[in-house]
């Protein structure tokens, strides 16, 4: 479901960009793409490329991935919970990280990754998600810095889903990531990613306010991983 159609549930949610000197809102569309007019970068060495795998064989993506920091979700160092995300128990079951925990983010909640570096040589990212239950749905939205390193309202969402109920953990589409950002030859970005639960709107409206708070619109997030080699 295109988010637009959600739009007014992610319009006005507030996420902490960086290290929480400003503000920006998620964008009230999903075919929004970045807003800005300079490239949002620093001419610098390229970025230093982490450890790969081919975490997502299994379901017929070849690539190299390495996985974005605190991308397992074991821990929550460096990322940023409001509106009720947090860490919870069950990994996804996929097979793309091990380990015993997960994101979960209870509807209209917003979890912000630590930034991290991206050059035109990390076109891509993926993830695994599950509907926990009914009317669930989430946007990933990447954050990036402009030239002279300010927040800016610089935003796209990269990858969106909603659902009807409760569901599997399933991998996500191929997710943008350098191909969207304005990088200058050379430049680097500082970028974050942030999931916000949107829930599904087109059912929520109708059926809201017969569920108790926290019972719908709950997704779950694992195994964030960083494509790091342009293809083709």
């Amino acid at each position: 479901m295109p988010l637009r159609k959600q739009g007014t549930l992610v319009k006005g949610i507030a996420v902490l960009f960086a290290s929480g000197a400003a503000a920006v809102a998620a964008p009230a569309g999903a075919s929004a793409a970045a807003t800005a007019t300079t490239p949002s970068t620093i001419p610098t060495a390229s970025c230093v490329q982490q450890p790969t795998t081919k975490a997502f064989a299994s379901v017929g993506d070849n690539a190299d991935y390495s996985l974005a920091p605190g991308g397992d979700f074991e821990s929550s160092a460096g990322w940023t919970f409001t509106g009720g995300a947090k860490i919870a128990s069950g990994n996804e079951n996929v097979g793309i990280t091990s380990g015993g925990k997960s994101l979960q983010l209870p509807f209209g909640s917003v979890a912000v990754s630590p930034s991290f570096c991206v050059d035109e040589s990390n076109p891509y990212f993926r993830f695994v998600a599950k509907p926990d239950n009914a009317l669930a749905g989430y946007a990933a939205v990447v954050f990036y810095k402009n030239a002279a390193g300010k927040v800016t309202q610089a935003q796209f969402t990269s990858s969106a889903d909603a659902s009807w109920g409760a569901g599997k953990w399933a991998v996500s589409k191929v997710s943008p990531l350098a191909t969207k950002i304005p990088l200058a030859t050379g430049a680097t970005a500082s970028v974050q990613i942030a999931f916000v639960s949107t829930g599904n709107l087109a059912s929520a409206i109708s059926l809201w306010g017969a569920f108790a708070g926290g019972s719908v619109g709950t997704t779950s997030i694992d195994s964030l991983e960083i494509d790091p080699y342009r293809r083709g």
